[in-house]
């Protein structure tokens, strides 16, 4: 990974700051590459290869797409289709970027008008503030979306685009493509090409076909994402799309539900920090995807959900009253009041887990969530001491990598200071304060768990990586065992081989691109979870 790569990753991963790594513009995003027989046969074709000749066959209600190894193109009914990357071998798996293929093994006649539309709108949008239409663009937003954003908000943002991606001035809007759709959303994608690198702009519509919130995507891609884990038993559980919560801040969710007549223990999986996706992907690593499905493997319900700031980025952005609690501890509950509603579910058994920030809210939403029927909690890499702190240890880390320059670690350890004077005010920040959405980090600057945590008294499970460089074991894991020292009903598990993300890997402590390198939660982590809840009383 070169030295750019290097301090992109390092930048994206530093805490939930709200201030976007710039230099990350100027990584070229490229498509995760997935394994052809999984992508095939969950669109439900047949896949076959030919070992002499090292050539895929895949065949689906007659369509036959044969792929070569090392391969820039496809062949679809015999006429060849160009593929963005290359066809590789990865651990004897035929590695291909998925969009292509895609589009040919779905159906996409069902509706193309509607299709067609939300493209068309996601394109007219970014014209119209192209041509400094303003008024014109924001005409297509939601009612929620204007309630933080309006013509003027939305010509200061668009205007300082170029400066701040230091990508040259935009020279094409690209071909809006849908990328997916779910109970919430129908998600378009339009690629800016700059000057000197090409960002794809996220554009969600709402089931009208108003503009609901969007993003720029500047997080570098990952060649590869994990796949499913082996301890997955894909035949022992069923899953369907829910919503969490409802109104403007409605999220489009997973169950995973053992099959089988119930009641089962049930578990609600709540993010880190910055913008998640239900299964918290992160570059080549999907967490929640493995403890959703492994859990359900063990008769243990999940549900999981798209992160507020990942479902409705722009509108928690722009948000001056944006908090902590709206971000993670409001949504974690809907999700415990969905669970508790729902038929096969053991509302004496419902427990959440949290992992990082989610981890270091857990006793905030144990301590508001106190009427409803949560079991207890699971924290996995959870802070004990305050953000501030921790992200204070991530910088000087990244700094002795030479992953953070000096002048930004100086300019980053001041803002902390900042954020650690007890004066410190959400509605009236210090001028010098520059970390974005001030009512945020007030709201999150001085929460210690370990210490909000030493009075409660549902059974907890604390878990804790070793080799964790954005929460240290050394620190913060102790800290929670001191804390709780008094409490008998606190289970502790600290894992040698784990980083932050609860993977595996090599060295004392792990490095940002690690995270880079697909691997699987292993086993031996969802057996103790599904242990302790399986032998934990209320």
């Amino acid at each position: 990974m070169n030295s750019l790569k290097k301090k992109v990753l390092a930048a994206s991963l530093t805490a939930a700051i709200s201030i976007p790594s710039l230099a990350s513009a100027a990584v070229p995003p490229q498509e995760s590459l997935v394994s052809l027989r999984t992508l095939g046969e969950q669109a439900g074709a047949t896949v076959t290869w030919d070992q002499q000749t090292r050539t895929a066959t895949v065949t689906l209600d007659g369509t036959i797409i044969t792929v070569a190894q090392n391969s820039d193109y496809i062949t679809v009914n015999g006429e060849k289709v160009p593929l963005l990357q290359k066809s590789q071998i990865i651990e004897d798996r035929l590695m291909v970027p998925p969009s292509v293929l895609h589009e040919r093994l779905t159906n996409k006649k069902e509706q193309p008008k509607e299709e067609n539309k939300n493209e068309k709108a996601a394109t007219a949008f970014i014209e119209s503030m192209q041509k400094g239409q303003f008024d014109k663009a924001v005409d297509t937003f939601s009612a929620d979306l204007l309630k933080v954003m309006d013509a003027e908000r939305m010509k200061k943002y668009w205007s300082v685009l170029p400066e701040q991606l230091n990508a040259g001035p935009l020279k094409e809007i690209g071909t809006a493509k849908t990328q997916s759709e779910n109970a919430v959303h129908i998600t378009v994608e339009v690629p800016l090409v700059f000057e000197k690198a090409t960002v794809p702009f996220t554009i969600k519509l709402d089931k009208q076909g108003k503009i609901n919130d969007f993003l720029l995507s500047l997080m570098p891609s990952a060649q590869q994402v994990a796949e499913e884990p082996t301890y997955s038993k894909n035949d022992a559980y069923t899953e369907k799309e829910v919503i969490v919560g409802d109104g403007a801040f409605a999220l489009s969710g997973t169950l995973t539900m053992p099959k089988g007549e119930g009641p089962f223990p049930a578990i609600v999986l709540v993010q880190g920090s910055g913008s998640l996706d239900q299964d918290e992907t992160t570059f080549a690593l999907k967490p929640f995807r493995d403890l959703a499905h492994g859990l359900a493997s063990q008769n243990i319900a999940v549900l999981r959900y798209n992160k507020r700031t990942f479902e409705h980025t722009a509108k928690t952005m722009f948000d001056p009253r944006h908090t902590v609690d709206k971000e993670t501890t409001d949504d974690a509950l809907h999700a415990v009041d969905l669970l508790a509603n729902t038929k096969g579910i053991d509302t004496n058994r419902i427990y959440v887990l949290g992992h990082s920030q989610g981890g270091m809210m857990l006793p905030r939403i144990l301590d508001k969530g106190a009427d409803k029927p949560i079991a207890g909690g699971i924290s996995m890499a959870g802070p004990a001491h305050t953000l501030p702190d921790i992200m204070l240890d991530q910088f000087d880390y990244l700094a002795s990598l030479g992953q953070l320059p000096k002048d930004q670690l100086e300019t980053l350890k001041k803002q902390i200071e900042l954020l650690k004077d007890p004066n410190f005010s959400g509605e009236n920040p210090p001028k010098e304060f520059d970390m974005g959405q001030p009512a945020f980090w007030d709201s999150i600057r001085n929460i210690e768990a370990a210490k909000m945590a030493k009075d409660q008294t549902k059974p907890l499970l604390i878990l804790q990586g070793e080799r964790d460089y954005q929460v240290k074991a050394d620190t913060e894991y102790t800290t929670w065992k001191e804390e709780l020292a008094k409490r008998d009903n606190v289970t502790y598990k600290l894992y040698p081989k784990l980083n932050h993300f609860f993977t595996e890997g090599e060295g004392k402590i792990s490095k940002p691109e690690e995270y880079m390198t697909p691997a699987n939660v292993p086993a031996y982590v969802i057996n103790d979870i599904a242990a302790w809840i399986n032998t934990t009383k209320k």
